[in-house]
């Protein structure tokens, strides 16, 4: 019962800086009054009473250490007792009083991240985040091996590179000359496996950096040199991987000093580099890993639009089957006008549409890949609706075109016939055929085109009738004779109807004619699909056909 009385209240007396004096101790294992002064942002004297009352408690204890000159500050850190009434549970049992080389490992870890909050923001470094020991921590296991660093503490600091905020990230090895260099070496090949294997990508807005603090120069050297002579050598080609990152490896002999570890010029990324402060240190990092971030960005563009444009290819290579599958005439249209129109390549519009329309398309080609599988599968309402909407917005503007009274079809250019009877029928065009170049007058040119075919065939047919025996001539009827020169001799181009006379001699039968107006084949007429009709009934139809879709001339 006493007991419990006592531990109530050493609980109950606590005030607000005891807990926040307790709680560093939690975070940090060992701290120095000075450091704790610092942390807290309370006056000496203010501490130095609070700790006492602490140590009365059997919450906290301390020891100081030898100094070689002076004397050393209080090591702090928390008992047994303390720790459970901070973490809520008992700690294993151990030493009263800590090994001395652990708390001067400690105490410097510790130092590190009070200067960094203390003189960091006078040179432009905001610590963000900070972890030591286990939560620093890090392991992995991958297609090319596993691995696991164990640094002191990581590091996560802002600071200004070209105008812009960054981001560089550090883990950091405190050294009393405890490590031999073997195994600061496998350190560093950890570290290299650790970047090269881009395990950071998804753990740390950067790659970080791997910062040794230790006690020399001499030491710092030894470090460096080992680092360079395992270094892989540079390939002669350029890396293809756009996650490629040259991994930072420093080092300093700031261990006893922490607050020059951040302020001062004392870092080398090699042997023979002037020291330079931590700052300058971490932004050519941070330039290189926006260096990273911009290719892995162009490298997964690149790829995206490499899978946007296969997947417009696979569904124009099946665009009539797609269509068909539609099951519905404007949607088919459509298909056919946006996804069938001629090759496809990097420079066809067709292709940019369909990067431009990558959500229809997508639908598009998931229903038509199941629809494969099961014949029949209707295609989604959404898909239909799209298709649909599309169709009438291009065959609305099509019929603007002609509509509007253009040169061309004011002149009734005989190039308008077929694609304006395509319109009228519900289809669609291809653009460039609704407004040709230098539009021809439809009238004059068929006009000539009959007076001349006239002309050659009254002087063949008089020919004819000329070369006839007389009881033969006049057993023949002059119209039967032109019928056969029509059949024989009038051509007729089945895109604009324009008719042309072929007086060409009967071993010449190899030869074609071009149509005049749009350079297609000339056929004879008897032989003849059917003719697109003549452009006036067309413009009357679409516009027609227009007024029902949208209740408006």
């Amino acid at each position: 019962m006493n007991g419990g009385r006592s531990v109530a209240t050493r609980i109950d007396r606590l005030c607000a800086i005891d807990h926040d004096i307790l709680g560093l101790l939690q975070v940090h294992r060992v701290l120095t009054t000075p450091q704790l002064i610092t942390l807290t942002q309370r006056p000496e004297r203010t501490i130095d009473y609070r700790l006492a009352r602490l140590r009365e408690r059997s919450l906290v204890d301390r020891t100081r250490p030898y100094a070689a000159s002076g004397s050393a500050p209080f090591y702090w850190w928390l008992t047994r007792a303390g720790a459970r009434l901070v973490e809520g549970t008992s700690p294993a049992p151990g030493k009263g009083t800590p090994n001395p080389l652990f708390l001067r490992h400690a105490a410097a870890i510790a130092g590190l991240h009070v200067a960094l909050c203390d003189a960091g923001p006078s040179v432009g470094l905001t610590l963000s985040e900070w972890r030591r020991d286990e939560d620093a921590w890090e392991d992995w296991s991958g297609h090319r091996g596993a691995g696991r660093i164990r640094p002191d503490a990581y590091a996560e600091v802002h600071l200004d590179v070209d105008g812009h905020d960054g981001v560089a990230g550090a883990f950091v090895e405190v050294d009393f000359a405890t490590m031999d260099q073997a195994r600061l070496r496998a350190k560093v090949a950890r570290h290299r496996s650790y970047c090269t294997d881009t395990i950071w990508w998804d753990r740390h807005p950067c790659c970080p950096a791997l910062l040794l603090v230790t006690t020399s120069e001499a030491r710092v050297n030894r470090f460096l040199a080992g680092v360079e002579k395992d270094r892989p050598r540079p390939s002669p080609y350029p890396s293809e991987d756009p996650t490629h990152y040259e991994e930072l490896v420093a080092a300093c002999a700031a261990v006893t000093s922490p607050e020059d570890a951040v302020v001062a010029p004392v870092w080398r990324a090699s042997v023979g580099d002037a020291p330079m402060s931590l700052s300058a240190l971490l932004a050519p990092d941070v330039r290189q890993y926006r260096q990273v971030v911009a290719r892995v960005e162009a490298a997964q563009r690149q790829h995206d639009e490499y899978q946007r444009r296969q997947l417009v290819h696979d569904l124009h290579r099946n665009a009539r089957a797609v269509a068909d599958a539609l099951g519905d005439e404007e949607a088919a249209a459509a298909v056919i006008r946006y996804l069938f129109a001629g090759p496809l390549n990097v420079l066809n519009p067709r292709e940019q549409w369909g990067l431009d329309h990558l959500d229809l398309v997508e639908q598009t080609a998931s229903w038509w890949a199941q629809a494969k599988a099961d014949a029949g599968l209707p295609a989604p309402s959404s898909v239909l609706d799209a298709w649909r909407a599309l169709y009438r917005e291009c065959w609305t503007a099509q019929a603007d075109v002609l509509l509007s009274g253009n040169e061309a079809a004011r002149r009734a250019d005989p190039r308008l016939c077929q694609p304006a009877a395509a319109l009228a029928a519900g289809g669609l065009a291809d653009d460039r055929e609704l407004q040709p170049g230098s539009p021809i007058d439809g009238r004059d040119v068929l006009d000539e085109a009959m007076a001349e075919h006239e002309r050659r065939r009254s002087a063949a047919v008089t020919r004819a009738l000329k070369d006839l025996p007389l009881h033969r001539r006049l057993r023949t009827e002059r119209a039967d004779l032109e019928a056969a020169y029509d059949a024989e001799h009038l051509l007729v181009c089945p895109s604009c109807a324009v008719p042309c006379n072929d007086d060409e001699p009967p071993g010449r039968s190899y030869h074609v004619q071009a149509c005049r107006c749009c350079g297609g084949a000339l056929v004879r007429l008897v032989d003849a699909p059917e003719l697109p009709p003549p452009l006036e009934q067309s413009l009357e139809r679409i516009a027609a056909r227009r007024t029902r879709l949208w209740g408006r001339q």
